[in-house]
Formats: structure tokens, C-alpha cells, sequence
């Protein structure tokens, strides 16, 4: 973003939370939740900036003001830059995930849609794509799927797509077995929420792009040439990121061995922190010295912890009685009723918000399109081809989808066969963001109501 707005490009944030940081200046604080840090009066104060007096500090009212600017803006907008959460090898298709619909606006207003993404997001298969997805979801926002699954293919006519693969260290990270395993992250945040640390002190705090565990892994990384080596020391190590990763990255392990390199490469600590430590290496230096200091120390231990410690020595190491419970058990799920997988598909959209009936009726505003299936287990359907056209989508006062009852399958990963071999779109609720004090505002970028016709 900067260096365009440098090269005197004309640049605007699109997701909420992303707007209202970058009107702010310091940046995101959470990988999922940018404006974590802000309350609805600061977002409300930066807002008015540009002269507009809002009359309150509610978040649907923030977050449609902010709405209303990305929707003027891609009016006339010459190009939609995105991310991915997947690339797939077998067949080039493109994957975003999205709540508020502004990656939908990105891909089909504008001429020209680019993609940038890391080396690191490339699958082999929809399978291994729709795998992320259901993890992404669930870990990062506790829902089923996201609002908006695309699937991009190939662009519309008179449309470009342009997808750029970013190396940026990453291949030197994936050549080394310590650490090539961050490489699995698939930005969910989990890590953070479960850290001490993080929780304490802030994303802000870590003055890297990449906050929390992950990003004291990453930024060091990314960067060698010291400006992050001290990140690393800012754990606890008690573990609560590596035993929150859906993914099963070990950061705590990381951490250790990027402490390790940092001190090997003279970057760990500030002056008065390594003269303490030399003066405890002297300290211990000699013998007669050693048992002085650890006289002085056990003036100090008391009879618990040596009892505590007695107890630890005669117990069996840690895990051990249970390692039977690690053994990893495949189990075959029977395959379900059309009746059964309908009774969820139902239970589970309603829990969305999604009005599921036997027939209804037409109202002026109305986009109709016909779905490829449904997802029982996320309350999900899939659109394809022109039934997925992003434009008509969003314009529209309400979707209303036609599903065959007999065309649901249970989970994401069964809905490969669903996608096509085009452009796809998997719908779970309506558009939304919770942006702005983690209040959910529906009806971003689309409409408020989604109806699903069950035939």
C-alpha cells in the first residue's frame, strides 16, 4: 500500500477493519481483527476527520459509513488487488475466503483483478483447499465457513486476472527443517488469543506486520537482518500457542531455536542485560565461587518446593500413562439419509440467519440462482458458473437460492465435486463484519437476506 501511494497510485483499504487502521497509522493489531485495539468513540473520532459528522458511535452505523466509501470507490476503480488462502495446483483456480464481500468487489467490478500470495499457499487439489477452509473458518472467527468461499477461474470477459507468487525468504525458511513448518500457518490468529503475552500487551507492541506467536516467529525470518531478533524473547514458552494451532506448528519450539540464533549472532539483548549476564557467568566461573552462590540460593528454598520436587522424581515422565490415548484411530462414518443430511443443512442455516423453506415468494430486488449443492454441516450452498456472478450478487435486495434437497453433502471437503471446473462461489449467510468492537453488522457488501428454496 505504501509504495503505490508513493508511485502516486490512488489506493484504498476495503475491509473495515483495514480502513479504520490505516486511517489511523499504526497499523493492525490482530491478524483477523485489525482494529482490535480501537473503541467505537477513537473510530468514530478518525471518521469524522474528513469533515462527515456522524450523529452516533454505533458499529452498524460505523461500519456502513465505511461501506458506503469502498462502494463509491470501486464505482471507478481501475484494479482490485487480493490475497488467497489457497492456489491450486491441479487446475489454477484461486481461493478466497471473506465476511464483508469486498474480495468479491475486488474480483468482478474492476478491469483487472491481481492476486499476491505466498509461494507457501499452493495445494494440490480442491480437497486439500476446502481443508483449509473449514480449519481457517472455525479457528478464526468460530464460523462454520466464512460468508463469502470464492473460487476464481477464469475472469469475465473484457476482465484480466494477474496472480504474483511472493518468495520474500520464504523458500530459504522452507529449506530449513527448523523452521520450514511456519509455512503451514494459515493465518487464523489462534495462536494469539491463547497467548499470555500477546493478551497483555498487545499486537501494536511488537512493531512487526506479523504480530503475536507467529509473528515472533516469522518476523525474524522474513527479515534476518536483526531488526526483529528480540521478538523471539517476548514468550513466556509455556506453550499455549503450539497446543492452539490447528495446524500444529511448533512455535514454542521455534522460539527457543530463534533465541538460540540470536545469540549466537551477538543480536540478543540490550547492554546492561548482557553485562548482568556476564556477571553471573563469572560468578559461576570457578568452583569455590559456584558453591558460594548456591549456599546463598538455598537460604532462600523452602521445604514445599523441595517435597514438590521429590514427588516429581518418582513420578513416571510426562505422557507416559497416557500414550495410549496418542494412538492415532481412523473411524468410518456411515454414509447419512438424504432426510438426516437435510434436517442439518436446515438446522444449520437457521443458525445463520438463513430463511430455509419449501417454496416462496417473489419480491422486486430478488436474485434468483439455482445451486450446484449444499453443505449439510455449515448450512452452506454452492454456486457456480453464472449462478456465482459476484455483480448480481452483491447488487441484489435478497438471494434467493434454489437447492435440490437430494444434492447436500455432509462437510466441505465431500463439496469438491460440486465446484465445477469454473468460477464457484460457496454462500454461508449473509455478508457481515465485526469489525468495530467485534459486533456483528450484517449486510456489507450484499444483502442482509439470504433465502434458501429447499425443491
Amino acid at each position: 500500500t505504501h509504495a503505490l501511494r508513493e508511485s502516486g497510485i490512488d489506493v484504498l483499504e476495503t475491509d473495515i477493519g483495514e480502513y479504520i487502521v490505516d486511517i489511523e497509522g499504526r497499523g493492525p493489531s490482530h491478524i483477523t481483527a485489525p482494529a482490535l485495539h480501537l473503541n467505537r468513540g477513537r473510530i468514530k473520532e478518525m471518521l469524522e476527520r474528513g469533515g462527515t459528522t456522524l450523529s452516533d458511535d454505533d458499529p452498524t452505523r460505523l461500519s456502513r459509513f465505511v461501506r458506503d466509501i469502498v462502494g463509491d470507490f470501486f464505482a471507478d476503480c481501475d484494479a482490485g488487488i487480493t490475497g488467497a488462502n489457497a492456489v491450486i495446483a491441479s487446475s489454477g483456480r484461486i481461493v478466497a475466503i471473506e465476511n464483508e464481500g469486498n474480495v468479491s468487489l475486488g474480483a468482478s467490478h474492476p478491469k483487472k483483478h491481481i492476486v499476491i500470495t505466498g509461494l507457501e499457499k499452493v495445494v494440490p487439489d480442491e480437497a486439500a483447499a476446502l481443508a483449509v477452509l473449514e480449519v481457517l473458518a472455525a479457528n478464526a472467527t468460530a464460523q462454520p465457513l466464512t460468508s463469502f468461499s470464492n473460487v476464481f477461474a477464469d475472469p469475465a470477459v473484457g476482465q484480466e486476472r494477474h496472480i504474483v507468487f511472493v518468495d520474500n525468504g520464504r523458500s530459504g525458511i522452507a529449506a530449513d527443517p527448523r523452521y520450514r513448518d511456519v509455512l503451514r500457518c494459515i493465518r487464523c490468529g489462534a495462536c494469539m488469543n491463547g497467548c499470555p503475552i500477546y493478551r497483555t500487551a498487545g499486537g501494536l507492541s511488537y512493531g512487526s506486520p506479523y504480530m503475536g506467536p507467529i509473528g515472533a516467529v516469522l518476523s525474524p525470518l522474513i527479515w534476518p537482518d536483526g531488526r526483529y531478533a528480540d521478538l523471539p524473547f517476548a514468550s513466556s514458552l509455556c506453550g499455549r500457542c503450539t497446543e492452539a494451532c490447528p495446524v500444529g506448528i511448533p512455535l514454542h519450539r521455534m522460539l527457543l531455536d530463534l533465541r538460540a540464533d540470536a545469540v549466537e549472532a551477538g543480536e540478543a539483548g540490550t547492554r546492561p542485560e548482557k553485562l548482568g549476564w556476564k556477571a553471573w557467568a563469572t560468578m559461576f566461573a570457578g568452583r569455590q565461587r559456584g558453591r558460594i552462590a548456591s549456599t546463598v540460593a538455598r537460604l532462600g528454598a523452602g521445604r514445599g518446593l523441595h517435597a514438590a520436587s521429590g514427588e516429581l522424581r518418582a513420578g513416571t515422565a510426562r505422557g507416559e500413562e497416557n500414550a495410549a490415548a496418542f494412538v492415532p484411530v481412523q473411524s468410518i462414518e456411515p454414509e447419512s439419509a438424504p432426510q438426516e443430511l437435510e434436517a442439518l443443512f436446515r438446522h444449520r442455516a437457521a443458525a445463520l440467519g438463513v430463511l430455509v423453506v419449501d417454496a416462496v415468494e417473489p419480491i422486486e430486488g430478488d436474485r434468483l440462482v439455482d445451486a450446484t449443492g449444499g453443505i449439510a454441516n455449515t448450512g452452506s450452498v454452492v454456486l457456480t458458473g453464472e449462478n456465482s456472478s459476484r455483480r448480481s450478487l452483491l447488487g441484489a435486495q435478497r438471494i434467493v437460492v434454489r437447492l435440490n434437497r437430494e444434492h447436500i453433502v455432509r462437510y466441505p471437503t465431500d463439496a469438491g465435486g460440486l465446484l465445477g471446473d469454473g468460477e464457484a462461489l460457496i454462500l454461508t449467510g449473509a455478508s457481515r463484519t465485526a469489525d468495530i468492537e467485534k459486533q456483528i453488522v450484517r449486510g456489507i457488501h450484499g444483502p442482509e437476506d439470504l433465502v434458501v428454496e429447499l425443491t
